[in-house]
This record gives C-alpha cells, structure tokens and sequence, in this order.
C-alpha cells in the first residue's frame, strides 16, 4: 500500500509537467470538458475510478474494459442559458482483443442577435459543436486495465468554423476486487487543427485521480476524484513545490466526492459535490446549493435509464437523462 501511495503521489504532481508539452495558455473548445452524462454529474463527476458503465467513455475509457456486453446508449442535457447538448455512444466488448467504442456529442448554443458595428440589426447567428469519438479499452495486468479515446471536435460560430484533434489516456487499478478500485487519467492531449481566424487555442488540458470504494458495512458505492485543470498547473513545476506552495498547488485542485446507495433492487439514489461550486458563489441564497447535485436511476438486465440535476448557484440547475441497452 505504502508503494502504491508513492506512485500515486508521483503520478500527480509529474503528469502536469508531461501537459505542457501540448497546452500552454488560455485553453479553447471547452465542450471538452463539458459533462452531458447523468449518472456521472450526479455524482460530481468523480467517476474517474468508475468501472463497467458506458459513461466511462467520457470519465475513463480504461473503465470500459469491464463492461460484459454489448451497450448502446442516448441522452440529452438541458444547459444553462438554453443551451442543449445530445449524445449518443455504442461500447462492443469483445474478450479476445479488447473493448472499443464509439460516441458522439451535438451541442447547440441558439440563436444570437447580429449587429454592425454601428449597432444596425443583421438578423441572427448560431453557434454549436459536435464531438466524433473512438475509445479502446484492455487488460495489461491481472489487476491493471487501461484505454484510450481519440475525438475530433468541430465547432462553428457563424460562418466561422474550427477544429481540433484531442486523446484521453486512463487506467485503473483493482485493490480489492468489487470493493476498492484506483483510477487515472490525462484527458483532451493534442492540438487545434482549424483555427476560427488565425489565432490557435490550446485545448483544456486536465489531469485526474480518483478512487472507488464500497465501505464494510455502510450501503453505498463512493467515489472521489481530484481534477486538476492545465491552466493553474502552468503556475507550478517541481521546483518550486515546497513550504507554503504546496498549499498553493493544492488550492488549485477541484475535489469531487459521490455516493451511490441502492434502497431497492434496480433502484438508485445519488448524491455529489464538486468543489468547482465554491467559484460559482455570488453573495445570494442559492449559493448553499452550488456544487451540489444529485439523480436516481433504474437498471435492469436489458438497460436502464439515468436522471441528474446539479446546481449552479445563482445561474441555475441543469438537467441530464439517458436511457441505455444492453445485449
């Protein structure tokens, strides 16, 4: 245990350093980041340990590896300031050479007012994205599983489009079988490949750990993670970690803590809390209630069906549902 606590220390404060590599900067196409999945954002996405669910086609495609069938799965998210996201992905798990699958995400923003810089009216514009992606997930070790995504990202604002290229690289490794599960990711590697104008963007690079775990006794799935985006990371290098930089560093992180309890058989309630919440606070009541979120879901041997709502403070609540199938 002992080694594996150092190894999960290195990995965290190296893996910022091999980012810079790809990102410096103000990061663009931040659709990358964005979550559209329920059961992950009700539990405030720390799903990064997360194994057997086609969800982890976003949060880690190692967890992929463990799922038993064939999965298909369809969902929709209603944004804030009426912006509307849909997905759709299909997972194949095939024992002999590993597990791979696709998914795609559409995102509209709406319709905007155009006007001259005279402020004459020009009628309307619109803005959206969409997310092709290609995961692949396997077993290296009897305890270790790892995957990988490749997406491509085309956005268009007006009659001005970009692109860009972006991978995830995650593993998970199995403590105690069922029961406790680490996991690991560097998430949105890679570069722009059309700018709007002339001006290339950095993509949002971040970095995650997290942990899943079923306490003795206590009827809940629980799961953390700690994310660290690239752009407060380019702030630090080992160098400077020491004394007071530390906590520094560590302020940086966002924490995310989920619990999973099942009060009857194919029923589940969740609950999250991701610390981004604390930045969304304005001074106002709803205050109290960013960062929070929660969801249920229903799952049977053929499918299920998923439901999340999380908080925003003040700018509102945003709803998330899916329904899945399995065979």
């Amino acid at each position: 245990m002992r080694q594996l606590f150092t190894f999960c220390t290195l990995l965290w404060f190296l893996l910022p350093g091999i980012g810079e590599i790809y990102a410096q900067g103000t990061a663009g196409f931040e659709i990358l980041r964005l979550q559209t999945y329920p059961r992950g954002s009700a539990l405030a996405g720390a799903m990064v340990a997360d194994a057997g669910n086609i969800e982890s086609v976003f949060y880690n495609p190692a967890g992929l590896r463990a799922l038993q069938q064939r999965t298909v799965a369809a969902g929709y998210m209603n944004y804030l300031l009426d912006i509307e996201s849909g997905y759709a992905a299909y997972v194949d798990s095939r024992r002999d050479w590993g597990t791979w699958g696709i998914d795609v995400i559409y995102t509209n923003y709406g319709d905007f007012d155009k006007r001259s810089d005279t402020g004459e009216d020009l009628g309307t514009f619109s803005a959206s994205d969409v997310v092709l992606g290609l995961s692949y997930a396997n077993k290296v070790k009897e305890l270790v599983d790892v995957g990988a995504n490749g997406k491509f990202v085309n956005s268009s604002i007006e009659d001005y489009t970009g692109s860009a290229l972006a991978f995830d690289l995650g593993g998970q490794y199995e403590l105690i079988a069922g029961r406790l599960r680490l996991g690991a990711g560097i998430f949105n590697i890679g570069w722009t490949t059309k700018a709007y104008v002339s001006h290339r963007d950095d993509l949002p690079l971040y970095y995650r750990l997290g942990i899943y775990g079923v306490p003795e006794g206590l009827p809940a799935n629980l799961y953390f993670s700690m994310t660290l985006y690239q752009e407060y990371a380019d702030n630090y290098t080992l160098r400077n970690l020491s004394g007071s930089d530390v906590m520094d560093f560590l302020g940086e992180i966002y924490y995310g803590l989920g619990a999973e309890f099942k009060p009857i058989e194919s029923f589940y309630l969740r609950i999250g809390f991701d610390t981004q919440g604390l930045d969304q606070r304005v001074g106002t009541r709803k205050d109290a209630l960013a960062g929070i979120s929660g969801g249920f879901g229903f799952d049977v041997s053929v499918g299920g069906i998923d439901y999340g709502l999380a908080s925003y403070g003040e700018l509102g609540l945003v709803q998330r549902i899916s329904i899945s199938g399995r065979f």
